[in-house]
């Protein structure tokens, strides 16, 4: 089997996981604190033992700098599973997955405003449709019969704009130091942020509370990331960006079969513009350079008047 074929199966493999993540977070019974710092402890453990299997600590060294874009990277990262968690809760897991594909657009106006990364024109064409989407999803204008509907959507989007701000902090990291370092990294900070956040007098109770728990832990953190990272390093970009679709594919059938939740035609239209926008957006599609091409196919096409 070719890099590429695996890299897509590994890429598979995790945007599928990563769409059930919502149902363990909901089955665990436990609040967004409390499953931060048990994915973040079990999580380290699991990225820890593996970078130490493949001999990845042995160049791990850290200067100043890298340490202070690691730490805020890691207080990004973890605040934005906390509004992940949260918006679980408020709307659904299929719509607050859906809301979270705007990360991509977010990263590109972070980068104009902090980096003065001049966006290019189809990014901002991809970026209007995905924002025309996201208002569409949100109907603010509407009578939502549960008042957390709104608020589930902004904690959606916070989460999104918390990733990006993860991955602006990152970027720099990840040219002198393996991802799974940087993930493990991540992950023991974060465990030591929020064991004074956590509730202790209500941890997990029945056994499918721990295995959830558990699973959070060592499939969706653990597992995930070593697939993401594979699939980033075997994979074209374009295949990464197409199979990045399953993720709220799955998050939404698996909100259908575990709860009967259903998105209406303007939240499926909605989403499907924040969603298609996302993965035209990083498979590089450009639409203005094809409408361009067919209006100059078509004006060589036409008769000229003698």
């Amino acid at each position: 089997m070719s890099d590429e074929r695996v890299g897509q199966l590994y890429m598979l493999l995790a945007m599928t996981i990563s769409g059930t993540i919502g149902f363990f977070v909901l089955s665990s019974g436990q609040s967004p604190f409390n499953v931060v710092l048990f994915r973040c402890a079990i999580g380290s453990v699991g990225l820890a033992a593996y970078c130490l299997c493949r001999g990845y600590f042995s160049s791990f060294r850290l200067s100043g700098k890298e340490f202070v874009n690691l730490f805020f990277g890691a207080l990004t990262l973890i605040a934005n599973w906390c509004f992940l968690f949260t918006a679980y809760r408020l709307t659904s897991v299929g719509i607050t997955t859906v809301v979270y594909n705007v990360q991509p657009f977010l990263l590109v106006i972070a980068g104009f405003l902090v980096r003065s990364e001049r966006p290019s024109r189809t990014a901002v064409f991809w970026l209007v449709l995905s924002f025309s989407g996201l208002v569409v999803l949100a109907q603010p204008g509407a009578q939502h019969n549960d008042g957390s509907y709104l608020p589930g959507i902004l904690s959606a989007l916070a989460a999104a704009t918390l990733y990006a701000a993860t991955t602006l902090l990152t970027r720099s990291l990840s040219q002198s130091l393996r991802p799974e370092l940087i993930a493990v990294g991540h992950m023991v900070i974060g465990t030591a942020v929020f064991i004074p956040l956590a509730n202790f007098h209500e941890l997990p109770a029945s056994h499918s509370q721990i295995g959830a728990i558990v699973a959070l832990g060592m499939i969706h953190t653990t597992f995930m990331y070593i697939l993401l990272y594979g699939a980033f390093k075997k994979a074209a970009t374009s295949s990464i960006a197409v199979l990045s679709f399953i993720y709220p594919l799955v998050a939404v059938t698996v909100d259908f079969f575990a709860y009967g939740r259903m998105l209406s035609f303007t939240q499926l239209g909605g989403g499907l513009l924040i969603v298609t926008s996302a993965v035209a957006y990083s498979a590089g599609l450009n639409p203005l350079a094809a409408l361009a091409r067919i209006a100059s196919r078509a004006e060589k096409g036409s008769p000229r008047s003698s």
